[in-house]
């Protein structure tokens, strides 16, 4: 049975099934983060300019792991993956390469506007980068629509950072879930 992204984050949370010398660890986002877990799809490079990226766009995203969520699920199979591309009619074979040629373009564009990398750049140079990948105005943009790569990091640093419980409590929205998780996420 394929699991639906809306109810999987509604009864679960969202956990990561990472294999570590030989024993399976389930561990949030944010603890494969704090725990500095390698990484299976995307290199170091690539992962700088995401937390950056996913951070400037939504606050708390690198604490909460955003760059572990999209690396595992980039790992996962088709079937198995919940990243928001799942859902915007975007083949599973070219989610690697969506999020690859995403983060090369914001790369090169952070190095172009300000001759510095996303992880260097001030809050209001990436705000400045932020605004014209929004509307579709990033001059030498090389890559997959800025504006929808734009959507679709925001919505899983989205989902990361308040997808959960203690999430909805952040913006003190009550928790409401169809089912109840069996414990505290």
């Amino acid at each position: 049975m394929e699991r639906d992204r809306r109810q999987f984050l509604k009864t679960s949370g969202i956990v990561l099934s990472i294999a570590v010398a030989g024993d399976v660890l389930l561990l949030s986002p944010a603890s494969a983060h704090a725990a500095g877990l390698p990484y299976q799809v995307l290199s170091a490079d690539e992962v700088s300019t995401l937390e950056a990226l996913a951070e400037a766009l939504v606050p708390g995203a690198r604490e909460a792991g955003v760059a572990q969520y999209i690396d595992k699920q980039l790992a996962a199979a088709p079937r198995d993956n919940l990243l928001m591309l799942k859902y915007l009619g975007v083949s599973p074979g070219d989610f690697t390469g969506f999020y690859r040629g995403g983060l090369s373009a914001a790369g090169q564009l952070a190095k172009l506007r300000f001759d510095r990398p996303w992880s260097s750049l001030d809050t209001s140079q990436a705000s400045i980068l932020l605004a014209d990948m929004a509307a579709d105005q990033a001059k030498d943009w090389n890559g997959p629509p800025a504006s929808f790569f734009h959507f679709v990091i925001r919505s899983d640093a989205c989902d990361v950072v308040y997808g959960t419980e203690a999430g909805f409590g952040r913006i003190d929205i009550p928790y409401m879930a169809h089912i109840e998780p069996p414990r505290a996420w």
